[in-house]
């Protein structure tokens, strides 16, 4: 028995030795039914709910920010929050929530209705985003903190990837099916979560560890976390239509790029794991951000189809994989009572980042109507945020 840490600090109660397999399943099937399908699933059924006449295209953009806005809600609170409470029972909540609200969406009750369920399923995202960090990343050893992370986090690209290939077939059967399959998936991977997760209690940290400014080093990482959201966003946004429309190639093409990357950000963050124990978190996100950087501009060079096969699978795996190397860094920064304050403080960040260059990227296409400018941003924001890292690395040696 021995007290190791999350957010706040976690209490384990196991038998010796770290569940690993159990733990990291549990992670990232969190990170599966919180922010890849109740989030990354809704794109491709934007086209379907606009010619099924459920919603028009302006409503279709107002979920997708209601969605981002309840992420950062649920980030906020449970990093706000300072009671202690079991972590199992918090993540199964939260999961069954989220597939409560995505059954919720099969009803078409209107606009009022499906905004609502929309908002509830990027809350709970939030809380399984902050609540993974520390019920898995902050409890795993130091020694394999990035393949249990790593592997956690691949949850969210996996949910990408399932819903770039699985969701057209899904509706051919209708929206309501469709909609329905997904919450029952969701369903599916809580029970098992129920079933196999070790349990782990979050205790409050006491009053005066939490409080102030997070470490100088911790602000230059959280910013550096920024800008790769920033950089990400021209391909999470723009990509499908540079394809289909801004090259031409049609809708099949740019669904197929769509899909590379979903399959890029699971096999991303496992790899990338792998690499931090090794090398150090800092030294490979750095790495990271050097070959993301390389990747989005690939675009400005070239329309070649293999260079954008590359393109989409550097991106995907280093973008996705950003949040467990950033995660992984902050644990291995901070004491156990400021870990769920910092973490949460990044998470809050990259949402708010998130929201403002979709607001932001959407105005500038609008406004000259290039995709070359947005991913010109991309590669900006990404030597941004390796200047920040370099700065974090540098500090933290001394």
């Amino acid at each position: 028995m021995g007290a190791t840490m999350t957010p706040s600090r976690v209490v384990a109660h196991r038998m010796p030795g770290f569940p690993v397999i159990r733990t990291a399943l549990s992670g990232l099937l969190a990170m599966f039914v919180g922010i890849g399908v109740a989030r990354f699933s809704f794109a491709p059924l934007v086209p379907a709910l606009v010619k099924a006449q459920w919603y028009s295209a302006s409503s279709a953009f107002w979920f997708a920010t209601v969605n981002l806005a309840g992420y950062f809600i649920g980030v906020a609170a449970i990093r706000a929050w300072r009671g202690a409470y079991p972590a199992k029972p918090a993540m199964v909540l939260a999961m069954g929530l989220t597939a409560a609200a995505t059954l919720c969406c099969a009803l078409n009750w209107g606009p009022a209705w499906f905004g609502f369920w929309r908002l509830v399923s990027g809350l709970t995202g939030g809380v399984l985003m902050v609540l993974m960090a520390s019920a898995v990343v902050g409890r795993a050893p130091p020694a394999s903190r990035g393949r249990v992370s790593g592997f956690a986090f691949s949850g969210m690209g996996a949910g990408m990837t399932f819903s770039s290939l699985a969701i057209p077939h899904l509706l051919l059967h209708g929206l309501v099916f469709t909609w329905a399959a997904l919450g029952a998936l969701c369903a599916g991977a809580t029970l098992i979560v129920a079933l196999i997760m070790p349990p782990a209690r979050i205790e409050p940290p006491q009053r005066h560890a939490a409080k102030g400014s997070p470490p100088l080093v911790v602000v230059l990482l959280i910013s550096a976390y920024a800008f790769s959201a920033l950089g990400f966003m021209p391909h999470m946004l723009f990509w499908s239509s540079f394809i289909a429309i801004g090259l031409g190639r049609g809708v099949a093409a740019g669904a197929v790029m769509a899909a590379w990357i979903g399959l890029a950000a699971t096999l991303g963050p496992p790899l990338l794991g792998r690499a931090a124990d090794r090398f150090g978190f800092l030294p490979t996100l750095a790495a990271g951000f050097l070959i993301m950087g390389g990747a989005v501009a690939i675009p400005l060079f070239t329309d070649a189809a293999p260079a954008l096969v590359v393109s989409a699978l550097c991106v995907g795996a280093v973008a996705l994989g950003t949040v467990m190397l950033v995660a992984g860094a902050i644990a291995g920064m901070v004491p156990p009572a400021r870990l769920s304050t910092d973490w949460g403080l990044a998470a809050m960040t990259y949402a708010i980042t998130q929201i403002t260059a979709a607001a932001l990227l959407s105005h500038l296409f609008r406004l000259t109507g290039s995709y070359g400018i947005l991913f010109r941003v991309g590669v900006g924001a990404q030597a941004l945020g390796l200047l920040f890292i370099a700065l974090a690395a540098w500090m933290a040696r001394r």
